[in-house]
């Protein structure tokens, strides 16, 4: 697997591969996945199809105009939140199976309050998967670990897989 070297080929080599990153997580039939900072959808729509009638996405972003494609799907799983700019996630305690952080810590004032939110919604075993674009990676992976999960894998050396302890 050949991988882009610079940051901006690396997003679009990954979103082109949206499914498989998704089945490295695994995001399975039934999964409840939330997707913070999911923009227009590149991975929140694929998620949508995978987790089935049964599974539910739950797609979260601060821009209303970016998640457009988001908001106007039809998918009955797939739930759009147009969230408050903070970190703060408006769902249940250790209500999803998944949550992805792909492209957007860059971009949060409190990196740290966002990894603990997905800690507090994400059930122990399941799994947060990072793309930490535009940041050091084994910084990011540190905040991660610090924050109550266990590093487990990584698809292609770009996108972190970690499990909720």
């Amino acid at each position: 697997m050949e991988v882009p070297q610079e940051e901006r080929e690396q997003k679009l080599w990954l979103a082109e591969r949206a499914g498989a990153v998704l089945a490295s997580i695994p995001v399975e039939n039934g999964d409840v996945v939330v997707d913070f900072g999911c923009g227009a959808g590149a991975y929140a729509l694929p998620a949508a199809k995978m987790v089935g009638r049964k599974g539910r996405v739950h797609a979260m972003d601060c821009e209303l105009d970016n998640m457009e494609p988001v908001a106007s799907a039809t998918r009955k799983n797939l739930n759009a939140i147009h969230g408050d700019g903070t970190a703060h996630i408006p769902l249940d305690d250790e209500s999803c199976d998944v949550g992805l952080l792909y492209d957007v810590l860059q971009k949060l004032d409190d990196r740290r309050g966002a990894m603990e939110e997905m800690h507090r919604v994400i059930r122990p075993d399941g799994v947060l998967s990072v793309y930490p674009m535009h940041l050091d990676a084994r910084t990011i992976r540190a905040e991660v670990i610090s924050a109550g999960f266990r590093y487990r894998n990584d698809y292609a050396g770009l996108v972190m897989h970690f499990v909720r302890k």
